[in-house]
Protein backbone atom coordinates (compact mmCIF):
# COMPACT_ATOMS: atom_id res chain seq x y z
CA UNK A 1 0.00 0.00 0.00
CA UNK A 2 3.11 2.48 0.73
CA UNK A 3 4.10 2.14 -2.82
CA UNK A 4 0.85 2.97 -4.06
CA UNK A 5 1.23 6.27 -2.30
CA UNK A 6 5.09 6.65 -3.61
CA UNK A 7 3.80 6.22 -6.94
CA UNK A 8 0.95 8.03 -6.73
CA UNK A 9 3.32 11.11 -5.35
CA UNK A 10 5.82 10.55 -8.29
CA UNK A 11 3.06 10.81 -10.76
CA UNK A 12 1.40 13.86 -9.00
CA UNK A 13 5.13 15.60 -8.73
CA UNK A 14 5.94 15.61 -12.15
CA UNK A 15 5.41 18.94 -13.21
CA UNK A 16 6.37 20.31 -9.44
CA UNK A 17 9.13 18.28 -8.45
CA UNK A 18 10.62 16.35 -11.51
CA UNK A 19 10.81 18.61 -14.48
CA UNK A 20 11.16 21.77 -12.19
CA UNK A 21 14.66 23.23 -13.49
CA UNK A 22 14.97 24.76 -9.51
CA UNK A 23 14.93 20.73 -7.89
CA UNK A 24 18.02 19.65 -8.54
CA UNK A 25 17.81 16.29 -10.55
CA UNK A 26 19.86 14.57 -7.54
CA UNK A 27 17.38 15.85 -4.90
CA UNK A 28 14.13 14.35 -6.76
CA UNK A 29 13.47 11.14 -5.02
CA UNK A 30 14.37 12.99 -1.62
CA UNK A 31 11.58 15.43 -2.30
CA UNK A 32 9.09 12.84 -3.20
CA UNK A 33 10.04 10.58 -0.65
CA UNK A 34 9.80 13.44 1.97
CA UNK A 35 6.39 14.42 0.98
CA UNK A 36 5.09 10.77 1.44
CA UNK A 37 6.93 11.00 4.88
CA UNK A 38 5.60 14.61 5.84
CA UNK A 39 2.16 13.14 4.55
CA UNK A 40 2.16 9.90 6.79
CA UNK A 41 3.60 11.21 9.95
CA UNK A 42 0.70 14.12 10.09
CA UNK A 43 -1.47 11.42 9.50
CA UNK A 44 -0.33 8.64 11.99
CA UNK A 45 0.35 11.46 14.46
CA UNK A 46 -3.72 12.45 13.99
CA UNK A 47 -4.83 8.70 14.38
CA UNK A 48 -2.57 8.43 17.21
CA UNK A 49 -4.41 10.96 18.91
CA UNK A 50 -8.02 9.80 17.77
CA UNK A 51 -8.36 12.35 15.31
CA UNK A 52 -8.88 10.07 12.13
CA UNK A 53 -11.86 12.38 10.88
CA UNK A 54 -9.50 15.59 10.59
CA UNK A 55 -7.96 13.06 7.89
CA UNK A 56 -11.57 12.91 5.98
CA UNK A 57 -11.41 16.60 6.70
CA UNK A 58 -8.33 17.23 4.89
CA UNK A 59 -8.64 14.69 2.45
CA UNK A 60 -11.92 16.84 1.36
CA UNK A 61 -10.22 20.56 1.11
CA UNK A 62 -6.80 22.45 0.50
CA UNK A 63 -7.63 25.08 2.90
CA UNK A 64 -8.22 22.56 5.78
CA UNK A 65 -5.59 23.47 8.61
CA UNK A 66 -4.02 20.06 8.67
CA UNK A 67 -3.68 20.22 4.77
CA UNK A 68 -2.06 23.69 5.33
CA UNK A 69 0.07 22.39 8.25
CA UNK A 70 1.43 19.42 5.83
CA UNK A 71 2.07 21.90 3.23
CA UNK A 72 4.11 24.22 5.67
CA UNK A 73 5.89 21.16 6.92
CA UNK A 74 7.14 19.95 3.77
CA UNK A 75 8.05 22.96 2.24
CA UNK A 76 10.20 23.98 5.26
CA UNK A 77 11.49 20.01 5.60
CA UNK A 78 12.78 20.67 1.84
CA UNK A 79 14.21 24.28 1.90
CA UNK A 80 15.87 22.31 5.00
CA UNK A 81 17.24 19.13 3.66
CA UNK A 82 17.67 19.70 0.28
CA UNK A 83 18.51 23.69 -0.17
CA UNK A 84 15.61 24.58 -2.55
CA UNK A 85 14.67 28.60 -1.75
CA UNK A 86 11.22 29.36 0.17
CA UNK A 87 9.28 30.31 -2.66
CA UNK A 88 10.15 27.16 -4.68
CA UNK A 89 9.48 24.93 -1.62
CA UNK A 90 6.25 26.63 -1.00
CA UNK A 91 5.23 26.67 -5.22
CA UNK A 92 6.07 22.32 -4.83
CA UNK A 93 4.04 22.55 -1.28
CA UNK A 94 0.90 24.14 -3.11
CA UNK A 95 0.71 22.17 -5.73
CA UNK A 96 1.85 18.79 -4.68
CA UNK A 97 0.10 18.00 -1.52
CA UNK A 98 -3.21 19.16 -2.46
CA UNK A 99 -3.03 17.39 -5.42
CA UNK A 100 -2.27 13.73 -3.67
CA UNK A 101 -4.49 14.43 -1.17
CA UNK A 102 -7.28 14.66 -3.47
CA UNK A 103 -6.52 11.72 -4.99
CA UNK A 104 -6.06 9.50 -1.97
CA UNK A 105 -9.57 10.98 -1.58
CA UNK A 106 -10.46 9.71 -4.86
CA UNK A 107 -9.16 6.47 -4.48
CA UNK A 108 -11.00 5.76 -1.26
CA UNK A 109 -13.64 6.29 -2.71
CA UNK A 110 -13.22 3.64 -5.06
CA UNK A 111 -12.48 6.43 -8.02
CA UNK A 112 -10.25 9.07 -8.45
CA UNK A 113 -6.76 7.50 -8.68
CA UNK A 114 -8.19 4.19 -10.61
CA UNK A 115 -5.94 2.15 -8.64
CA UNK A 116 -7.69 0.56 -5.29
CA UNK A 117 -6.16 3.17 -3.35
CA UNK A 118 -7.35 3.30 -0.03
CA UNK A 119 -6.64 5.86 2.74
CA UNK A 120 -7.80 2.97 5.32
CA UNK A 121 -5.33 0.32 4.53
CA UNK A 122 -2.61 3.04 4.65
CA UNK A 123 -3.65 4.36 8.00
CA UNK A 124 -4.31 0.33 9.14
CA UNK A 125 0.13 -0.01 7.99
CA UNK A 126 0.71 3.12 10.21
CA UNK A 127 -0.76 0.21 12.43
CA UNK A 128 -4.18 0.05 12.98
CA UNK A 129 -7.26 1.73 12.88
CA UNK A 130 -9.85 3.27 10.23
CA UNK A 131 -11.24 6.57 9.20
CA UNK A 132 -14.55 5.66 11.35
CA UNK A 133 -12.42 6.34 14.68
CA UNK A 134 -10.11 3.76 15.12
CA UNK A 135 -7.26 4.55 17.27
CA UNK A 136 -4.81 1.85 16.26
CA UNK A 137 -1.58 1.22 17.98
CA UNK A 138 1.97 2.98 16.90
CA UNK A 139 4.23 1.93 19.68
CA UNK A 140 6.86 1.72 17.39
CA UNK A 141 5.26 -0.85 14.77
CA UNK A 142 4.39 0.10 11.48
CA UNK A 143 5.51 3.38 11.02
CA UNK A 144 8.78 2.98 12.62
CA UNK A 145 9.72 0.38 10.43
CA UNK A 146 8.42 2.80 7.05
CA UNK A 147 10.46 5.74 8.82
CA UNK A 148 13.57 3.37 8.76
CA UNK A 149 13.15 1.90 5.34
CA UNK A 150 12.44 5.37 3.84
CA UNK A 151 15.00 6.83 5.57
CA UNK A 152 18.01 4.07 5.30
CA UNK A 153 17.15 4.51 1.35
CA UNK A 154 17.68 7.79 1.52
CA UNK A 155 21.28 8.41 3.90
CA UNK A 156 19.24 9.55 7.11
CA UNK A 157 20.82 6.72 9.18
CA UNK A 158 24.20 9.19 10.07
CA UNK A 159 25.00 6.94 13.11
CA UNK A 160 24.75 3.41 11.19
CA UNK A 161 22.85 1.76 13.71
CA UNK A 162 20.00 0.51 11.61
CA UNK A 163 16.97 2.51 12.22
CA UNK A 164 16.34 6.64 12.04
CA UNK A 165 15.41 8.20 15.52
CA UNK A 166 16.59 11.47 17.44
CA UNK A 167 20.17 10.21 17.41
CA UNK A 168 20.16 10.70 13.74
CA UNK A 169 18.87 13.56 13.89
CA UNK A 170 20.98 15.15 16.54
CA UNK A 171 24.19 14.10 13.91
CA UNK A 172 22.55 16.06 11.02
CA UNK A 173 23.15 19.85 12.96
CA UNK A 174 26.77 18.65 13.91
Amino acid sequence: MLEQLTQLIQQSGLQSVINNPEVPNEHNDGVIAEAQNTILSTFSQLQANGETQQVNEALESADHPVTQNIQQNFAGNIMEKFGINGSTAASIAAVLIPTVLNAMKGGQQGGGAGNGFNIQDILSSLGGGNLAGGLGNLGGGNIQNTINNIGGKFGLDKDGDGDVDLNDLTKMFR
